[in-house]
């Protein structure tokens, strides 16, 4: 082989080796900005359906922020339909600028939906004196149903603060489980008045109960409770 021939050889070699990393690299860039954009895709839609719950809790859209949303989408939706069709030596610093600016609102569309939700999430909660539910318990008065009551809708209650974004129904569960601490709140007041519930609570502690608290309203109240025949005397 002359050397002529043997030169054009290498230089054929060269240019392949070349073409093959400017094709991985290429494709490379292809496949990271197509998972950019799915990714992207997929946080807008779920960032979209989160403005719409919000909406059901009269929460206010501005008007610029939802047509810029649909905007971004219908731009997302033809960027994953365009780059698997595009050319390897195509150029990408338009497909990137417009990559980059649908990041952009999304994470303006992210604070703006999380910042909404945690507000709606802060609404006050009923207050539950847990320990006397508990100590009604011990007394032997029957208060399952409300303490299942109680803990589902706390149950409730974290998961929906745990939950950045909300889902749909998730303002339904947030009003409904605060009704039902409320409603709970009121069933126990009215199972027990407050003179009673304190006896009730003293009663579970290691010191007890004062004989003098057990005042005829008291001593009727655990009647109609049926339980006055767990309350013993104890002398010291």
């Amino acid at each position: 082989m002359r050397l002529i021939e043997r030169v054009q050889q290498l230089d054929t070699a060269a240019m392949v080796t070349d073409d093959e990393n400017t094709i991985k690299h290429r494709t490379g860039e292809l496949v990271s900005l197509a998972e950019l954009v799915e990714a992207l895709t997929q946080t807008a839609r779920r960032l979209g359906e989160g403005v719409a719950e919000l909406r059901t809790a009269g929460v206010v859209i501005d008007s610029g922020l939802a047509e810029k949303a649909k905007q971004v989408a219908a731009t997302l939706h033809a960027l994953s339909g365009s780059l698997p069709a595009q050319a390897v030596d195509a150029p990408l610093d338009g497909l990137k600028r417009q990559v980059r600016a649908a990041q952009s609102f999304v994470r303006e569309l992210r604070s703006f939906v999380e910042e909404a939700w945690a507000r709606e999430r802060a609404r006050e909660v009923p207050a539950i004196n847990e320990e006397l539910v508990s100590a009604l318990a011990q007394a032997g008065i029957e208060v399952e149903e409300i303490r299942s009551d109680i803990e589902t809708a706390q149950s409730i209650l974290v998961g929906l603060n745990n939950r950045s974004v909300p889902a749909s129904g998730d303002v339904v569960k947030l009003a409904a489980s605060l009704e039902v601490l409320r409603a709970c709140g009121e069933r126990i007041s009215r199972l027990v008045e407050p003179t009673l519930a304190g006896v009730i609570l003293d009663a579970q502690k290691a010191m007890g109960v004062p004989l003098a608290s057990f005042t005829p309203e008291v001593l009727a109240g655990l009647a109609r409770l049926g339980v006055l025949d767990r309350f013993r005397v104890r002398l010291k």
